[in-house]
């Protein structure tokens, strides 16, 4: 089951994934009718609440439990990658089998990578235990311990509280009122991640939901684009800045730009800041020329949100 998921030659279609990959508008429309039902119950399932630490760039890290419960190390969540990973060194665990031939595609804010491939078993992620994952192992020079991705994930809902720094998992129902909180309806790509749209000064915005990536990024084209087009209210260049993206280290500096009066649906976020970067458009939309924002954490975590990744919809708390 897990052989062709690795590039041995083989091809494995997931079927949650592939399930979700082809739902219809009309399927979209009523599962949202649906969670707006259960959101406006009483009480809620909650999987678990786990503890968070932010690092020092900003970005949500959670427990996870390795070698069956003998020490605990925190995780980078990032919502844009599809697989969680172990740093190289990890790969002696007795939990961890390699596949010697295998790698697998591993795709987050950065792009796409091929790593090499392993199955880890009998481990937790806070207080659940997960089964078998596949997994790519990451070079050890890395910005984190290890990432969790969204595949561990499907299914549920993650809810974060910002004021509690706090993350709920939940199967079916939230402990929030509709009355106050907006749907934004989203979609997967082709990588599983978490895909929603806007326009904006006249161009429709692909906006890939990244909490690994910690500044918000926008694609060089779509950035000069919107710099010579904006009228009443240019652009405002800003002196460079860095951001850390996945498991990586901040190498570069990115232009830094503020976009005026931004909104993502009827999510209004104001003036943001962005930095204009090199972005995988291909690979996050599966077109050579689209505009594209990856949400970073700079802006994900100061709101209440919650990521359904059940139909890839991003739910905000409209204050």
């Amino acid at each position: 089951m897990l052989i062709g998921e690795v590039h041995l030659g083989a091809v494995r279609k997931n079927s949650h994934h592939f399930v979700a990959l082809v739902h219809s508008w009309t399927k979209r429309f009523f599962a949202a009718l649906w969670l707006v039902a259960v959101l406006s119950t009483q009480g809620f399932a909650g999987t678990s609440l786990l503890p968070v630490k932010l690092d020092e760039y900003g970005r949500i890290t959670i427990p996870v439990t390795l070698e069956g419960g003998k020490q605990e190390q925190y995780f980078l969540l990032d919502t844009a990658a599809r697989r969680s990973l172990l740093l190289n060194k990890d790969s002696g665990l007795s939990a961890v089998r390699l596949y010697q031939q295998g790698t697998i595609r591993h795709f987050s804010s950065h792009g796409l990578l091929r790593l090499p491939a392993a199955v880890i078993a009998g481990w937790k992620i806070g207080d659940r235990l997960v089964g078998n994952s596949l997994i790519g192992l990451y070079p050890d020079n890395a910005s984190a311990r290890g990432l969790v991705g969204n595949d561990d994930f499907v299914g549920h809902i993650l809810h974060w509280a910002p004021k509690q720094k706090r993350l709920g998992v939940y199967t079916n129902t939230l402990p929030i009122s509709t009355a106050a909180w907006h749907n934004i309806g989203g979609k997967p790509n082709r990588h599983f991640s978490m895909m929603l749209k806007t326009e904006y000064q006249g161009e429709e915005i692909t906006v890939l939901v990244a909490t690994g990536t910690s500044r918000t990024l926008l694609d060089n084209d779509t950035a000069s684009r919107l710099s010579q087009g904006a009228k009443n209210r240019p652009i405002d260049k800003r002196p460079s800045a860095m951001s850390a993206i996945g498991l990586g280290f901040p190498s570069k500096s990115f232009r830094e730009l503020i976009l005026p009066d931004f909104k993502i649906g009827a999510w209004s976020l104001g003036d943001i800041k962005v930095l204009s970067a090199r972005v995988d458009v291909r690979e996050i939309t599966g077109f050579m020329d689209a505009p594209v924002m990856i949400l970073g954490a700079d802006i994900l975590l100061k709101h209440e949100v919650a990521f359904d990744f059940r139909d890839y919809q991003l739910w905000v708390h409209m204050q």
